[in-house]
């Protein structure tokens, strides 16, 4: 699971990076992105919010751009059963909550 979420936040660097060739991450970004997953995993909008706020990364570019597992981070927090932070995320990124949850 933990290369997994390596892998993802690898994949959520690049895009967050906006170039498609970057090949390093720093272990501080990489570490804050970890943060932001796990936090939208604990189903806790405080923890979610401290843990953006915290990394430094807009919003917006965390609810467009994170790989969690293989997954956006909406449909990460679905099947995580973390409703609370799967609605967060579903209005920051203008993601219709209910459409995403009936496609699952």
């Amino acid at each position: 699971m933990k290369k997994i979420i390596i892998g993802s936040i690898l994949t959520a660097g690049l895009f967050l990076a906006g170039s498609a060739q970057a090949k390093y991450i720093d272990k501080h970004t990489e570490a804050n992105l970890v943060k932001i997953c796990e936090a939208i995993q604990s189903d806790s909008k405080i923890k979610l919010h401290i843990a953006i706020r915290d990394s430094g990364i807009n919003p917006k570019a965390v609810s467009k751009g994170l790989v969690c597992n293989g997954y956006d981070p909406v449909t990460f927090a679905i099947v995580s059963k973390a409703e609370n932070t799967a609605k967060f995320m579903a209005r920051m990124s203008k993601v219709n909550y209910e459409e995403l949850l009936a496609k699952l």
